[in-house]
């Protein structure tokens, strides 16, 4: 008998050095947020956008899900296996390569709720994203701006764009429609604008909208259908974040994009060029690493 419990102890034994050892393994490679200050990631998923915004309190706000399920490997970097809770999730608008990815979070994550900028997809990935949020039963919105969340104290996003009264003309667009939304922590800011078009910036311009930032998402990925030298310059950012892929076939990010964020004085960091880019604010100051 005594060498059934001793047996017995040592399998216990091992196992419990065995989930010590792996818990270990995973804490040297999750880059875990230390919970002082707001960390923004723009995820390196290749030709798409994702987007992992982390509070102090250990919020996460996911912006984006790339085109695969690649995101899913990004985000393990980031939050902890233990932690799987997003609670905010944001679909900028129903292109595959931004929305693709969602799902499949949705299928691992907790998720506790959902804004969209309330315009239909017509893709399988679009309904299978849909089809999970009905059957969780997950709390869904669309963004009809001017819109503020507090997130917590001194922490919010104002969200500019889209004003559904004026999105009746162009309903067919989707990059018109994309969401566009400025975090704000303290005396720092990050304008993130999804695949917004030309014609959704000179609107944000013409409206009573404080465009500055001290980040700027640039929008489609440096399309050139986007990045306007005037609403670059109304936002006047420090860096210019682009989120593109690696020798893409739609030649983003272009030379007029480049251009116009050169002229605005920005320094322009690349997810093709410089994979995951973190910055990290404590609502005075900005320190950005990358992380290939």
């Amino acid at each position: 008998m005594k060498n059934k419990y001793t047996i017995a102890i040592y399998i216990i034994g091992g196992l419990l050095i065995v989930n010590l050892v792996i818990a270990g393994y995973w804490a040297i490679l999750v880059d875990v947020h230390s919970g002082e200050n707001v960390r923004v990631i723009f995820l390196d998923v290749g030709q798409g956008d994702a987007i992992l915004i982390q509070t102090p309190e250990g919020k996460n706000i996911l912006i984006d899900g790339g085109p695969d399920k690649s995101i899913i490997y990004k985000l393990d970097s980031y939050i902890p296996i233990t932690k799987r809770k997003i609670n905010l999730m944001i679909a900028t608008h129903t292109d595959l390569d931004h929305i693709t990815g969602l799902a499949e979070v949705l299928r691992r994550y907790e998720v506790k709720s959902v804004l969209d900028n309330g315009l239909k997809g017509y893709t399988p990935a679009y309904y299978q994203w849909q089809n999970s949020i009905s059957e969780k039963n997950i709390s869904r919105v669309s963004v009809d701006a001017p819109h503020t969340i507090v997130l917590e104290d001194g922490i919010s996003l104002q969200f500019l764009w889209p004003d559904q009264d004026k999105m009746s003309d162009e309903e067919a667009d989707s990059n018109f429609a994309s969401v566009v939304v400025k975090l704000l922590y303290d005396d720092t800011s990050f304008l993130l604008t999804g695949d917004a078009t030309i014609e959704t910036e000179e609107i944000l311009i013409e409206g009573d909208n404080d465009l500055t930032a001290d980040i700027l998402k640039v929008g489609h990925h440096g399309s050139k259908y986007s990045s306007g030298i005037e609403f670059v310059q109304s936002v006047g950012p420090v860096y210019g974040i682009i989120s593109a892929g690696k020798d893409n076939t739609f030649g983003h990010p272009s030379l007029r994009a480049l251009k116009n964020l050169e002229v605005s004085g920005a320094q322009i960091l690349r997810t093709d060029q410089d994979g995951d880019i973190l910055l990290t604010s404590d609502g005075k100051t900005l320190k950005v690493k990358t992380q290939k």
